[in-house]
C-alpha cells in the first residue's frame, strides 16, 4: 500500500513539474503528419516506389533496385565535378552536427538503431555517408547535361524507372536540406545551384505553365526541393492575390463554402471561366449587369496530381513551418465546389478540369477525402468569397444574369427568343385586326 502511495506521489510531482517538450525548431525534414497518413486509400502516395532520399525510407528493402541506380549516378555526378569523392564527403562530415539539427528527432531515430547502423561506427558516420550519396544522386538528376550522356545514362532516361524516380524525389519524406546540396554543389556559385533547382521543377510539375517566369529564382534559398516547388507555385503568377490583414465582415471561410457547389452557383446565375493558367492563386469573381463569373485555374487530374497535392498539403501541415496553408485552402475551396460527379462534369465541360483518373466520381471522392483534417487561410480567397456572398442577395442581378444566360448566351437562344417575340407580335396583330377589321 505504501509503495503504491509513493508511486502516486511521484506521479503528482511529475504532473506539477510537467513542461511541454518542443520539437527541434530548426527541423526541416519531417515525416507526414500521422492524421494524414491514416487515410489508407491515399497512404501509398507519401512513400517512394523506386528510390529513397534521406533517412526516412533508407532501410526499405523494396527500394534496393533504386539504390543500385543511386550509387551509379551519384558516382557519375562526382566525376563531372573538380572534387574527389573523399573531399565532398568530408564537406558533409565536417558539418554533420549542423545537418543533424535540420532533421526531426523521430526521423533521426529511424537511422539510429543496431540494425540500421550495421557497417557504421555511429549515427554521425552513417548520416554523413547517406547524405553524401543521396545528395550527389539528386544533384546528378538536376544538373544533367544531355550533351554528355553515355549509353547507360541514355538508357536510364528512357525507362519508366526514370519517371518514377522523378516522382519520388518530390515527396515530403524524400527530401534533403538545401545545405546538403549547397555543400556538394560542383562550385561556389549558389545562384547557379538555385537556378538549376528551379529549372528542374517545371518538367515534372502539374502546375507547369508557359505563363510562369521560372528563371526568376526565389529571393531566399529554399528549405528543400519540395519547398522550392511550393514557392514557385505560389509566386510565379501575375494573378497572385495579396493576403489581407483585416478580418472579413462576412462569415468565415467554412461558412461561406457551405452548400456552395457548382450546382448552387449556377442556380444564382454564376458562370465558370478558366483562367488560362494552372496557378492555384488565379481564382477571381467578377460581375456585371448581365453576367457573373467565377474564374478558376485549370486542373489536370491524374495520379501525379494526387501525389503532388497530398505531399504539398502534408508539407504545409508540418509543425515547424510558418505557412499560410495556401495549397490546403485551394484544396478545400475546390472541394466546396464539387459536391458530386455532376459538378466535376460541369468543370470538364468548361475546360477547367481534365480528368485522366477515369470516372468523375473518383475526382469528387479524392477532393472530399483529402480536404478533411486540413487547416486553411480565411484570407486567401476572402475577396472572392465576399463577392459571392454579396451576389447571393442581389436578386435583381441574379434575375438579369439568369435571363441573359437563358436568352442571350448563344445564337440559338437568341433566335428562339426573337422567334417567340415575333410570334407574340403577329398573334397580337392578328387579334387586333380580327376585332377592328379595315
Amino acid at each position: 500500500m505504501m509503495a503504491s502511495q509513493i508511486t502516486l506521489d511521484e506521479k503528482f510531482l511529475e504532473f506539477e513539474n510537467a513542461k511541454l517538450t518542443h520539437q527541434n525548431s530548426q527541423a526541416m525534414i519531417q515525416k507526414v503528419p500521422q492524421n494524414l497518413r491514416n487515410r489508407n486509400k491515399y497512404d501509398k502516395y507519401y512513400s517512394p516506389t523506386t528510390v529513397s532520399i534521406g533517412p526516412i525510407h533508407h532501410d526499405n528493402k523494396n527500394l534496393k533496385i533504386g539504390d543500385n541506380y543511386k550509387f551509379t549516378f551519384a558516382a557519375k555526378y562526382v566525376k563531372k565535378t573538380t572534387y574527389s569523392p573523399q573531399l565532398l564527403h568530408k564537406k558533409i562530415a565536417d558539418n554533420i552536427s549542423e545537418l543533424k539539427g535540420l532533421f526531426a528527432e523521430d526521423v533521426l531515430a529511424l537511422a539510429n538503431n543496431s540494425e540500421s547502423l550495421q557497417g557504421f561506427g555511429s549515427l554521425d558516420e552513417k548520416l554523413s555517408w547517406l547524405l553524401f550519396v543521396d545528395g550527389c544522386f539528386l544533384l546528378y538528376l538536376m544538373d544533367d547535361d544531355n550533351t554528355q550522356l553515355d549509353d547507360e545514362e541514355v538508357s536510364f532516361k528512357h525507362t519508366q524507372l526514370f519517371y518514377d524516380v522523378m516522382t519520388d524525389v518530390l515527396l515530403l519524406e524524400n527530401q534533403l536540406p538545401y545545405l546538403v546540396l549547397k555543400l556538394l554543389w560542383k562550385n561556389d556559385n549558389e545562384k547557379e545551384l538555385i537556378e538549376t533547382m528551379v529549372d528542374f521543377i517545371p518538367d515534372h510539375g502539374i502546375w507547369y505553365s508557359p505563363y510562369m517566369d521560372l528563371r526568376n529564382e526565389p529571393a531566399e534559398p529554399p528549405i528543400h526541393l519540395l519547398d522550392l516547388r511550393h514557392t514557385l507555385i505560389l509566386t510565379k503568377s501575375d494573378l497572385k492575390m495579396k493576403m489581407k490583414e483585416h478580418s472579413s465582415k462576412y462569415p468565415n471561410l467554412d461558412t461561406l463554402m457551405a452548400n456552395r457547389n457548382i450546382e448552387d452557383l449556377t442556380a444564382i446565375g454564376i458562370k465558370l471561366k478558366s483562367s488560362g493558367t494552372r496557378n492555384p492563386l488565379s481564382i477571381d469573381f467578377s460581375e456585371g449587369w448581365f453576367s457573373a463569373e467565377l474564374t478558376l485555374p485549370e486542373i489536370c487530374m491524374n495520379y501525379t496530381t494526387i501525389g503532388t497535392l497530398l505531399n504539398l498539403t502534408a508539407y504545409e501541415m508540418c509543425q515547424r513551418f510558418n505557412h499560410q496553408y495556401e495549397i490546403c485552402t485551394f484544396v478545400i475551396f475546390i472541394n466546396s465546389l464539387i459536391g458530386h460527379s455532376e459538378d466535376v462534369k460541369k468543370l470538364r465541360s468548361e475546360s477547367i478540369l481534365r480528368n485522366f483518373l477515369g470516372r468523375d466520381e473518383d475526382v469528387a471522392d479524392f477532393f472530399n477525402v483529402i480536404s478533411t483534417d486540413l487547416l486553411c487561410s480565411g484570407d486567401l480567397y476572402e475577396e472572392v468569397n465576399d463577392k459571392i456572398y454579396e451576389h447571393r442577395f442581389k436578386k435583381s442581378k441574379i434575375w438579369l444574369a439568369m435571363a441573359y444566360r437563358t436568352y442571350f448566351s448563344n445564337p440559338w437562344a437568341i433566335i428562339g427568343l426573337l422567334a417567340g417575340v415575333i410570334a407574340l407580335v403577329l398573334t397580337f396583330l392578328q387579334t387586333w385586326f380580327s376585332i377592328k377589321p379595315r
